[in-house]
């Protein structure tokens, strides 16, 4: 199906889109292009040399994602009349993503618009996993009997998936804040903050990085035991399993490049790489969520056929 097609590769060109943006903070190319437009220096096509690749690439990567979401939005209110309220409120996000773009440039990058841009673009590209799940192919009575008894044989595990998801996202919080108000290297020290083995020192920005790193720990644990309660209520359900094995895989690596992070004085490819692993941690537990929720027949044929399976199973 064309809108379902069209999701997915929204989805893909936004999770790019992010690692894209997670360049610009640490090369310092937050204001390479000066203009709160799509141009930079005057041009659409400026040379891309020093910061300027990183920022306007980054807008260019928006952009793409911009046109593909007209798409989308599109695609659902021609095919799918019932989801056009969703492709509306897809665009819409964009639109308000582009628009907290512009004001961090044109008000030079205040941290609390830095904030909601990053948090806005991560809770946009879950909205696009939501829409790819919505607009899968219609499921036979079949597949709609099998995966009720999935989510029976799961049961209470999928609180676990819930409550990872929100860790991450406090995370993920917690980590634009250490990013956009300068303190991703005030504390040198591995584990303490300070070399000489202080842990909370007196300025504030070294207590917020610090919680930042202790909350990592936090959602390593959480992802960790989440990862342990679906793997045991999931036996059938291979693809529930496999994110359960992936998922303690991911966030082990996302704290060592945290670790690593510092202790390179933040080499940019550690730091979009740590950016990136966030931002794949939240896609994994967000579709394992959407996943493992009721699936629901799209078509009516579906629908009338599901008592006449209920009496031929009785």
């Amino acid at each position: 199906m064309l809108e379902h097609r069209l999701a997915k590769l929204a989805a893909l060109a936004t999770f790019v889109l992010l690692v894209i943006g997670g360049t610009v903070n640490p090369t310092g190319s937050s204001l390479a292009c000066p203009e709160p437009t799509l141009v930079c220096h005057g041009q659409l096509f400026p040379p891309m040399v020093g910061g300027v690749f990183y920022e306007h690439g980054h807008r260019l990567a928006a952009m793409t994602v911009g046109l593909l979401q007209i798409a989308l939005t599109v695609a659902l209110a021609v095919r799918r009349r019932e989801l056009r309220r969703l492709g509306l409120v897809l665009l819409g996000l964009v639109v308000a993503q582009g628009a907290f773009g512009a004001i961090t440039v044109a008000y030079k990058l205040p941290w609390f618009v830095s904030t909601a841009h990053l948090l806005l673009g991560m809770s946009y590209f879950a909205s696009l996993i939501y829409t790819a799940f919505r607009t899968r192919p219609a499921p036979s009575v079949l597949e709609l009997d099998r995966h009720a008894k999935l989510r029976a044989e799961l049961g209470p595990a999928r609180r676990w998936i819930a409550a990872a998801c929100g860790f991450v996202f406090v995370q993920l919080l917690l980590g634009a804040l250490v990013r956009h108000l300068g303190a991703a290297m005030v504390c040198l020290g591995m584990p303490s903050c300070t070399r000489d083995g202080q842990w909370w020192p007196d300025a504030w920005v070294q207590d917020l990085h610090m919680v930042h790193r202790g909350f990592g720990v936090v959602v390593a644990i959480a992802t960790t035991l989440a990862a342990v309660a679906v793997y045991r209520h999931s036996r059938a359900w291979h693809a529930v399993r496999l994110a359960a094995l992936v998922a303690p895989v991911l966030v082990l690596a996302q704290v060592a490049l945290g670790v690593v992070t510092v202790l390179t004085m933040r080499a940019v490819p550690l730091a979009v790489g740590h950016f990136a692993g966030a931002a794949a941690l939240w896609a994994l537990w967000m579709s394992t969520w959407l996943a493992t929720g009721p699936r629901v027949a799209a078509t009516a044929a579906v629908a009338d056929a599901a008592p006449a399976m209920r009496l031929v199973r009785a």
